[in-house]
């Protein structure tokens, strides 16, 4: 028998009170498609999650806010009723400081919060912080995009 689907909301409240430090939840529905659109541009994701986002109408979502401004993104798994899938989302930053930076990508979770919390904060915290590390390293070692170098001019005559 098929397992159903747990109810996304009380999922991510649970959730958010057993992942490490303090969290918060906050649920959204999308009555359209478009409406989805505004948090998965934020997704620090290039694996399922992306994929996931971009081939779906999904009609709601969780997003977890928690210490230092990290911030999680929750959602259901299609066609895997017993999990859901977190990823992270980035900081609010220039784009260049993004190069060359690993993104952390995002996991499937079971529906129990107990054994999802423990998977997020094994797996998919560290390689969060770590990315954000790399990414406060980039602004402070390169504020500013980077600038075309002028083209290299000939100093021998035209014939």
């Amino acid at each position: 028998m098929p397992t159903a689907r747990a109810d996304l909301s009380l999922f991510a409240s649970a959730l958010a009170a057993r992942l490490p430090g303090q969290w918060t939840s906050e649920y959204q529905q999308h009555p359209t498609y478009p409406d989805q659109f505004a948090t998965i541009e934020r997704l620090w994701d290039r694996g399922h999650v992306e994929y996931i986002v971009s081939r779906y109408v999904l009609g709601h979502e969780a997003v977890l806010h928690g210490p230092d401004g990290q911030h999680l993104y929750v959602t259901d798994r299609p066609l895997r009723p017993g999990q859901f899938v977190v990823a992270p989302l980035g900081p609010d930053i220039e784009p260049h400081h993004f190069v060359g930076v690993e993104e952390p990508n995002g996991i499937a979770v079971p529906n129990d919060p107990v054994r999802a919390a423990a998977h997020i904060a094994r797996r998919l915290l560290p390689r969060y912080e770590a990315a954000r590390d790399a990414v406060r390293r980039s602004r402070v070692d390169q504020p500013e995009p980077p600038h075309r170098k002028p083209r290299h001019r000939s100093t021998e005559p035209s014939p």
